[in-house]
């Protein structure tokens, strides 16, 4: 059940649950989330949230900053692109491959040498070009990944969708669907085998209740950290 609830200024978004204590976080999006037992009274609740108040009001203004700081990417020779957590310089070649030492492939767009090159006269696409390389690399990256983890959580994924999900890094559909944003390929593997884990997770237990964290606690004890540097470092991946 979820509800609204304002205290001092502060809105909120208030969850009841099953869970036996209270407990805050606050959302991608901004939106602080009080998490508490059905039976705790209102008298309790604003009683906790002032006692966070100081701790709410810091990562909402980091979460702030952070939102701020968007990437300021130019599709220009020398400027970096992010992939599994790696810069790498984007270079661009005429269509007989100039500059790189080999002809292009098929693909317009390829990492080579610790470099991206694009073809020249694809430069007025070169977002379209990275997003669709994004994909491509996704689907490859989660056909390793997967079979790490499926058999360990006891899932069985069918289908990957890969999506422009806006600020979520992906979700969990319906039938064995996981639906992945393109844009999470950019992060270190171990936050992408994070994201990866957490929707596999969500296909037995669709809530974010504490029989969630604790089978992804099983798989990934140091999943906080994987948490920590998405909200530390997400809107740095992007284009």
């Amino acid at each position: 059940m979820m509800t609204t609830g304002e205290m001092d200024g502060l809105e909120y978004r208030l969850k009841r649950s099953d869970r036996k204590s209270m407990g805050i976080s606050i959302e991608r999006n901004g939106a602080v989330m009080v998490k508490i037992p059905h039976q705790a009274g209102l008298n309790d609740i604003e009683k906790f949230i002032s006692e966070k108040k100081v701790w709410i009001y810091q990562k909402l203004a980091k979460k702030k900053a952070l939102n701020r700081e968007r990437p300021k990417r130019e599709f220009v020779n020398g400027q970096g692109f992010l992939y599994l957590g790696k810069s790498y310089r984007l270079r661009f070649i005429d269509d007989a491959g100039t500059g790189s030492g080999k002809p292009p492939k098929a693909a317009p767009l390829r990492l080579w040498h610790g470099y991206f090159e694009l073809a020249e006269s694809e430069k007025a696409n070169a977002r379209e070009r990275f997003i669709a390389w994004y994909k491509k690399q996704i689907k490859r990256r989660l056909k390793e990944r997967i079979p790490r983890y499926d058999k360990r959580i006891g899932v069985t994924v069918k289908d990957i969708r890969i999506l422009d999900l806006g600020h979520r890094w992906a979700s969990c559909g319906r039938n064995g669907v996981i639906n992945f944003n393109w844009r999470s390929v950019m992060a270190p593997i171990w936050v992408f085998d994070y994201i990866l884990v957490h929707e596999m997770v969500h296909l037995i237990e669709r809530a974010h209740s504490d029989r969630f964290r604790n089978l992804v606690s099983r798989i990934m004890p140091d999943y906080e950290e994987h948490e920590l540097w998405l909200s530390e470092n997400g809107a740095e991946l992007d284009l």
